[in-house]
C-alpha cells in the first residue's frame, strides 16, 4: 500500500515539475525512514500481543491443560458440584496449536527485527566507511570515459539533429 502511494506520489511530482525534474525517492519500494520505522513498532507491537496472548492463557487456564471434572462452587449453585467440561481433549489440542502458532509467529517477528536492524547497521557503516575512503585511482575513471568516447558509434555521412527527442509526455500529448 504504501509503495503504491509513493509511486503515486513520484507520478504526481513528475506531471507537475516535469519528467527530467528530480525523483522524490530513490527506490519507492525500499523500506527507509517513517515506512521503517513504522514496521519495526508494527512488529514490537505484534510481539507484545503474542506475548500477552500466550501470558493470558497459560495464567487463566492454569497451564495449558483442561481438566475433564472441576468442582464448582459458585452461585447459584446450592452447594459442591461436579462440573464437565465438554470435550476437553479437542480444546487442550487446539489451545496448544494456538500457543505454538503465536511462539513461532514471535520467534519469526524477532528475527525480522534482527535482521532489518542488522541490514541497517550494515549500511551505515559500508555508507561510513565509502565516505572516509574516497576513490583515489583517478586514473580508472579517466580510462573508463576514454572508452566510452573511443567506443561510441560514429556514422559518417548523417548529422545527428539539433534539438533532443521530445519527452514521453510530449509525444503521447
Amino acid at each position: 500500500m504504501h509503495v503504491a502511494y509513493r509511486d503515486d506520489r513520484e507520478r504526481k511530482h513528475r506531471l507537475k515539475n516535469g519528467e527530467n525534474c528530480r525523483r522524490l525517492y530513490k527506490n519507492t519500494g525500499k523500506k527507509r525512514g517513517g515506512l521503517w520505522w513504522t514496521y519495526v513498532l508494527t512488529l514490537v507491537f505484534k510481539i507484545a500481543v503474542d506475548t500477552t496472548f500466550v501470558y493470558l492463557v497459560y495464567h487463566i487456564y492454569e497451564g495449558y491443560d483442561f481438566p475433564s471434572l472441576i468442582k464448582c462452587e459458585e452461585k447459584p449453585c446450592p452447594n459442591k458440584v461436579d462440573c464437565f467440561i465438554a470435550r476437553p481433549t479437542e480444546k487442550r489440542i487446539f489451545t496448544i496449536f494456538m500457543v505454538v502458532t503465536s511462539l513461532a509467529c514471535i520467534l519469526l517477528s524477532i528475527f525480522e527485527i534482527l535482521y532489518l536492524v542488522g541490514k541497517r547497521c550494515c549500511e551505515c557503516f559500508t555508507t561510513l566507511h565509502h565516505s572516509r575512503h574516497p576513490m583515489t585511482n583517478t586514473n580508472t575513471l579517466s580510462s573508463a570515459a576514454n572508452l566510452m568516447e573511443s567506443s561510441t558509434l560514429k556514422v559518417t555521412g548523417k548529422t545527428s539533429p539539433d534539438t533532443p527527442a521530445p519527452s514521453y509526455s510530449v509525444a503521447i500529448s
